[in-house]
């Protein structure tokens, strides 16, 4: 009798490797995801990069001096917090109007501004010693005429040494001028003037004075006397 033997290997359970395929898949997807993290990593610093640059930009814009605060809207007009309008004179000097608050009224001019205790920071004239830089209660600013009207208890002094007081004045700022068609009263070096208008020429220089003209002068003796 002869012995056979069977091939047993078809009755043996096979041999699966699918370990092998699963383990690359697996080393490939944590190479995806730390790829994705690096990149992700690297969007948020150059996100936070420029943040900070627009952050910088807006500083050192705001510290070049803007013409004006964005307007906040309150009822039907837009009102600036200190808003600040620049320019130069037909000379090249510059001037600097600034203001506690300004308010452009819906439906009129844009170019006009109403300003609250206006400022004007301009070799033409400045505010007395004790107004601390205002010119008047309230303003009006044409940024495309540049001319600035002062209103209501106006006090400025001049270059040549007089302090005056008016109920109102306009600046000419590319002229270099300023009118005044109310009383204003005066008073310098030489003494004491009143009249019902004014203007003041040349630079702050020279003062026009008309109606109702008069001056109290002090002269170099000590004595002084009213004139007509």
């Amino acid at each position: 009798m002869t012995a056979t033997t069977a091939d047993m290997s078809a009755l043996q359970p096979a041999h699966h490797t699918a370990w092998e395929p699963r383990r690359a898949t697996t080393l490939t997807a944590a190479r995806r995801r730390t790829r994705f993290v690096r990149l992700l990593r690297l969007g948020l610093v150059g996100l936070t990069g420029l943040i900070v640059a627009l952050i910088i930009a807006q500083i050192v814009w705001r510290s070049l001096g803007t013409e004006e605060q964005a307007p906040v809207t309150v009822g039907e007009d837009a009102r600036m917090i200190n808003p600040r309008f620049t320019g130069r004179d037909e000379n090249g000097t510059p001037y600097v109007v600034t203001a506690d608050a300004a308010i452009r009224r819906r439906g009129e001019d844009v170019r006009l501004t109403e300003l609250e205790s206006p400022q004007l920071d301009y070799d033409l004239i400045a505010a007395d010693d004790e107004a601390e830089g205002v010119l008047a209660r309230t303003g009006l600013f044409d940024a495309d005429a540049r001319t600035l009207d002062l209103n209501a208890d106006v006090r400025f002094r001049t270059r040549s040494g007089y302090e005056f007081l008016a109920d109102h004045a306009r600046i000419f700022l590319a002229e270099e001028r300023v009118v005044g068609d109310s009383t204003v009263e005066g008073e310098g070096p030489l003494g004491t003037i009143r009249s019902d208008a004014y203007e003041i020429l040349d630079g702050g220089n020279r003062v026009v004075f008309t109606g109702n003209v008069r001056t109290h002068i002090r002269n170099e003796a000590g004595g002084d006397g009213d004139q007509p």
